[in-house]
């Protein structure tokens, strides 16, 4: 997969070894607290408020600041207070290892240069949307709901492949669990994700460790995310005047003619990284 993190990337070039990154990444998320714990700090949220508010973000496309306001436990002063200690505690991966003395400044800036040349053939700001694509609107909502809720729901920091139009079936994965859309518009929404990436997402969905709980149990929580975004696509959709319900998440079974996901119709496949794992949303119009 090209698109990658400027850590796999110094890794790749042998630049820096495997035990320098996570030490490096441990360094990294030491320095880099979430609104909630900042907002405890200070003492304008209670972990009950935290609770309240994560709870919420379940069902709605919010952050946790504009949330918190919103259900008036926080001022908007004190949002922008957060924001501020957030920004100015906040150190990129480079810098960390640069101040674990993995990395000179030199070094660092012309990795960067390089790494931002090879990502930018990959990467967009923008969600693109291939052409032939039917509803790239509402596309573009799924796709962008999906990275929302995997950084809010699951934690996890990820970038976005270029999305692409095929009608073959998924490749085999660790696992791959399927939504159906249907109503004034008809979709099944799937993630492929890897083994990795699946216990990440159901740890964080479940609220604790699931290293050596069994498969079923990682497959659930990897529903209930497909889930609650696919709550959220719905509510979205709503806006726009078109009634969409789901049906209850499904872990599709590979079989020697695959998933049978698509059967012939096409799909937008965006490939999804993250520092601890990769996962591919697949999204197949009826």
């Amino acid at each position: 997969m090209a698109v990658k993190f400027f850590g796999q990337y110094l890794l790749e070039k042998n630049i820096i070894k495997p035990e320098q990154l996570i030490q490096a990444v441990d360094y990294q998320e030491s320095r880099k607290l979430k609104f909630g714990e900042y907002a405890l700090s200070k003492g304008y949220l209670t972990e009950k408020d935290i609770a309240r508010i994560q709870a919420e973000q379940r069902r709605t496309d919010m952050k946790f600041g504009e949330l918190a306001v919103k259900l008036e436990i926080i001022t908007p002063a004190q949002v922008e207070e957060i924001l501020t200690m957030q920004k100015n505690d906040h150190i990129f991966i480079g810098q960390a290892m640069v101040e674990k003395g993995f990395l000179t400044s030199q070094v660092l800036e012309r990795e960067l240069a390089l790494f931002k040349a090879d990502q930018s053939r990959y990467i967009s700001e923008e969600i693109t949307i291939p052409q032939g694509v039917d509803n790239p609107e509402i596309i573009k909502n799924i796709v962008d709901l999906t990275q929302k809720m995997l950084l809010r729901m699951a934690y996890l920091n990820v970038k976005l492949g270029s999305g692409y139009l095929s009608n073959k079936e998924p490749e085999k994965n660790f696992l791959l669990v399927s939504v159906h859309l249907h109503g004034s518009i008809q979709y099944h929404y799937a993630v492929s994700a890897s083994q990795e990436m699946s216990k990440l997402i159901a740890s964080k969905i479940i609220g604790e460790d699931i290293e050596d709980m069994t498969r079923e149990v990682i497959a659930d929580g990897v529903k209930e995310f497909c889930n609650i975004v696919c709550g959220n696509i719905i509510a979205k959709i709503a806006q726009k005047g078109k009634t969409v319900d789901i049906s209850p998440p499904m872990e599709m079974v590979y079989s020697d003619k695959g998933y049978q996901l698509l059967k012939g119709k096409n799909a937008v496949y965006y490939p999804i990284v993250s520092p601890k794992g990769d996962l591919m949303l697949i999204v197949v119009q009826e």
